[in-house]
């Protein structure tokens, strides 16, 4: 005789498990696992994974509960997902994580972290965490190693290859006239080294992804009749194409005044970037948006803040949903959210020395790695299913 469940699947097709599944969180998804086998390989299939992560990503986007990643530490280490409300209540504890305190956060998508921690050889560490299903990998070793002047970062995703990409653009030192480019893919699971573009690193910051691009501040020194100068950027590098291109700045940043600073962090709101302007002594700030991506004519000065009280003026971590900036402070080193307009700070009780901030997206990936065999039969027809069932 057939039992219940085998009934269950019988009648249901299974376009209407991975349309139901789809809509479900992490955590759900792991009680479904256990229901039976069948579950269990819908569930931890390549093509489920990533159009589970596509589905979150747009809940996400048009849900008031946008999740953050915090880190943050005084004496250890701590991560935890907060709710983008007034509060900014703690949504869940992460108790997982690979390395020990001596580490960074260099990039996150999708419900990965990227993670960078140095040996006593000097050489880089890199580990791909999944904190929240509790999974991890370690990074084969970059084909450049040594300590270097400068190191930059940036972490993405390739949705033509379903794969998970790590850009490395190292400076061994000073004088140095060219950066070297590595690239890692999950997909191969190995390092390739690139010919290095024109320009050199402006900062050691991480890069910044959006639209399948990681960004970063770049500068190209100029010759001005035997007079040098340094012409600022933003250089990108496209995830899905493995190139690099050019954005321009705004006329007023190309140039910057002695003791200023800029960096780039993303704008979520419009799938776009923003320009952090620090200015001298960082007495004022000034916040500029790409409102329409890779149109340079966009660029908008959106706000400019200047300091409360003797403090230096915070750096800008990112946008909260109300457009709200969530600000990490330098003296007290406390995260706090700042309306822009009113200037009415919120104090969130969050406070260390190493402070990393993140718009977060729980997800299966890494719960099967994904591969780079030539698809089956099954698999194909398995991917038509999740399209129709997610459509």
């Amino acid at each position: 005789m057939m039992s219940k469940q085998a009934m269950f699947a019988y009648y249901f097709p299974e376009e209407i498990f991975l349309q139901i599944f789809c809509k479900l969180p992490v955590k759900s998804l792991g009680k479904c696992m256990c229901v039976s086998k069948a579950w269990n390989s819908l569930i931890k299939n390549p093509y489920f994974i990533s159009s589970h992560v596509s589905h979150q990503s747009k809940l996400r986007r048009t849900n008031d509960n946008n999740l953050f990643f915090v880190m943050t530490g005084r004496h250890e280490v701590e991560y935890s997902l907060h709710s983008d409300d007034q509060e900014f209540r703690k949504y869940a504890q992460l108790e997982y994580m690979p390395f020990d305190n001596h580490h960074s956060i260099v990039g996150a998508c999708n419900g990965l972290l990227c993670l960078m921690g140095f040996q006593f050889s000097f050489d880089s560490i890199f580990i791909l965490c999944n904190p929240v299903i509790q999974k991890s990998i370690t990074l084969p070793k970059p084909c450049l190693s040594s300590l270097p002047y400068k190191i930059s970062v940036g972490f993405g995703f390739d949705s033509a290859q379903n794969d998970y990409k790590l850009l490395k653009i190292t400076k061994k030192g000073v004088l140095d006239k060219y950066v070297e480019v590595e690239l890692y893919s999950l997909k191969r699971n190995c390092w390739k080294i690139l010919a290095p573009p024109k320009y050199d690193l402006y900062s050691d910051d991480s890069m910044v992804y959006v639209n399948e691009t990681v960004h970063w501040i770049a500068y190209e020194r100029v010759n001005n009749e035997g007079s040098y100068s340094c012409k600022l950027l933003i250089l990108g590098f496209d995830m899905r194409d493995d190139v690099f291109k050019e954005i321009m700045l705004p006329e007023r940043l190309r140039n910057l005044p002695h003791q200023s600073e800029i960096y780039v962090i993303p704008y979520d709101e419009l799938s776009s970037i923003a320009v952090i302007e620090l200015g001298s002594l960082h007495a004022e700030c000034d916040i500029w948006v790409m409102k329409k991506y890779g149109v340079v004519e966009t660029w908008t000065k959106m706000y400019s803040l200047g300091k409360l009280g003797t403090e230096p003026m915070p750096r800008v971590l990112g946008f909260r949903k109300n457009r709200d900036l969530m600000l990490r402070a330098y003296n007290n080193l406390r995260l706090v959210s700042r309306d822009p307009e009113s200037n009415e700070m919120d104090y969130f009780g969050i406070q260390g020395r190493r402070t990393y901030v993140c718009n977060y997206t729980e997800s299966l990936v890494l719960l099967d790695r994904v591969i780079d065999d030539a698809m089956t039969e099954n698999h194909a027809n398995y991917a038509g299913n999740v399209n129709r069932s997610t459509e």
